[in-house]
């Protein structure tokens, strides 16, 4: 009986950090199964790449709700909530580039290797910067960000280069191609915003 009236008196406590480290993750999942999907010799069926982006989606309206719900938070929730905004975009964003792909016909991605690896680099670093702020690491975060924000740097010469090529070749298909970069780009962006945004929630908290 105790326990009840604790529970409906108490605020319940949520590791909002923790959800947004789990969002993060999910996230990251959806980029290393687009990485794998076009970068097979098969032809795989992309079932599997549109259930995780579901999967991210729904994890985060629960986590929304859950934001939303709570009127204690470590930081206000607009900080909270523009992450998981631009991490939802970057899933979005790999949704779209499947269905141009789909329709331009584009199977493989393989000319754009080095790009990806970036990309792949960059959620990594984000969603490391992420963790640390469970346990108050800063100084990780920031420099974390840091190689965000340079990586991000790096695949816009890779993307400059890859487009050069494509503009000296001016062949049938080849600005079916240069949409697709300009999705990858987009990515590659909205995981910058996501670590503009950690960096706020830091300076928030220190």
């Amino acid at each position: 009986m105790l326990k009840k009236l604790k529970d409906w008196i108490l605020p319940k406590e949520i590791d909002f950090f923790g959800s947004l480290y789990k969002q993060s993750i999910a996230t990251k999942a959806v980029i290393e199964k687009l990485i794998e999907y076009y970068s097979s010799d098969s032809n795989m069926d992309h079932d599997e790449l549109f259930s995780l982006i579901e999967e991210a989606k729904n994890l985060r309206k629960i986590h929304i709700k859950e934001l939303n719900s709570t009127f204690i938070t470590p930081v206000d929730k607009e900080a909270i909530s523009r992450v998981y905004t631009h991490l939802n975009w970057i899933v979005l964003s790999i949704k779209h580039l499947v269905i141009e792909a789909d329709i331009y016909k584009i199977f493989d991605l393989k000319d754009y290797k080095n790009i990806l690896d970036i990309l792949l680099k960059e959620i990594n670093e984000l969603t490391s910067g992420i963790k640390y702020l469970s346990n108050k690491n800063y100084d990780k975060i920031l420099l974390s960000i840091d190689k965000v924000i340079n990586f991000d740097d790096n695949l816009i010469k890779e993307y400059a280069s890859a487009l050069a090529i494509i503009f000296q070749k001016a062949e049938k298909g080849q600005m079916e191609q240069k949409e697709i970069l300009s999705q990858i780009k987009e990515i590659s962006k909205r995981i910058h915003f996501c670590a503009n945004y950690l960096e706020d929630i830091v300076f928030k908290l220190n």
